[in-house]
């Protein structure tokens, strides 16, 4: 029969062996807890990487549609990228409006029949309807109030500038229509 030293130390060494067992076990199920946790949130940042990127295609597929709307209706190229370079919006056409004439004649009011073919800027001024039909898409602001904003008389066919056009969404978007 073993001592009683012996046994003592059999059954210390057999308690060490049960503690670094259950410690293993604990360490091991922990490090599988976290191998689960990378695993999710990597999924979960390729969902959202995807969800970004669809975002994006939207994003982009509506700029190209408004970019050729803003063409359907007189507006140029290279306006949209001054109107986008510019530093605000405001500033932009706070500028253009000094150097440039809105509408010919009385009171700067777009309610004249439009001027000759040769005397228009193609490239500066637009139809009056169509200008206010574009800024109320684009604000979801009442075209008849869009169009008493240009100047526009009722039922008149008359021309605004960039400037004026300008001038108005930045005052619907700031004032929230």
């Amino acid at each position: 029969m073993p001592t009683k030293p012996v046994q003592h130390g059999n059954r210390n060494l057999s308690r060490i062996r049960d503690n670094q067992r259950r410690s293993r076990a604990r360490r091991k199920e922990y490090v599988d807890e976290l191998e689960q946790r990378v695993r999710d949130f990597e999924r979960r940042g390729v969902q959202a990487t995807a969800e970004v990127q669809v975002a994006a295609r939207k994003v982009a597929e509506e700029n190209k549609k408004l970019r050729a709307l803003l063409g359907l209706h007189g507006v140029s190229q290279a306006s949209i990228a001054e109107y986008l370079a510019a530093d605000g919006a405001s500033a932009h056409f706070a500028a253009h409006r000094s150097q440039q004439v809105h509408v010919q004649h009385e009171e700067q009011e777009c309610s004249r029949a439009p001027p000759n073919q040769g005397e228009a800027d193609e490239d500066t001024e637009h139809d009056c309807s169509a200008a206010a039909d574009l800024i109320s898409m684009m604000t979801g602001a009442n075209p008849h109030e869009v169009r008493a904003s240009l100047g526009c008389a009722p039922g008149s066919n008359c021309r605004v500038d960039d400037s004026r056009v300008g001038d108005v969404i930045t005052k619907l978007a700031t004032t929230g229509t």
